[in-house]
């Protein structure tokens, strides 16, 4: 996986885009309901195709969290991995076992309460850690879960 391309961080800006597929999902009115890309630059964060198009301050930013979960795969994948193979399913016959797929949720909790999804996919937490945290800490801005249990609600 080419990390160089698919992902630019200097330490002031971020791009998560092309070849890597990353989804603005919605969740924050200022920046609306859809987009690709996430963007960190000048400042702000948000999305846009080319440039930063849709963005927001990183001073209304809390905190930030990154998540890794899988998604989809098929029931007889399940039952290979237990053991039964495809001759418990007829031989081969019907539909091949799909894997799961790895994306990555970024969730931006901004001051007044609403937060921003970005999904990445094919590409684990650490590695979008990896990408965000220099310029998160220079901003001071913390991931979620480093937050003290009782600094979490503020942040949400």
């Amino acid at each position: 996986m080419n990390s160089g391309r698919s992902a630019n961080s200097d330490g002031d800006s971020v791009h998560i885009g092309f070849p890597v597929r990353c989804h603005y999902r919605g969740g924050h009115r200022t920046l609306g309901s859809h987009g690709i890309h996430l963007w960190i630059r000048d400042g702000r964060i948000g999305f846009g195709e080319l440039r930063l198009t849709h963005r927001l301050p990183l001073s209304d930013v809390s905190s930030v969290d990154v998540k890794e979960r899988l998604v989809g795969g098929s029931e007889s994948q399940v039952l290979m991995a237990q053991g039964l193979g495809f001759s418990g399913l007829g031989g081969g016959r019907g539909p091949k076992a799909t894997a799961p797929k790895l994306v990555t949720d970024v969730s931006v909790r901004t001051k007044d309460g609403q937060e921003a999804l970005w999904v990445v996919e094919d590409r684990g937490g650490d590695w979008v850690r990896e990408r965000l945290t220099e310029v998160l800490r220079r901003q001071h801005i913390p991931y979620y879960g480093d937050l003290p249990p009782g600094e979490r609600s503020a942040a949400s």
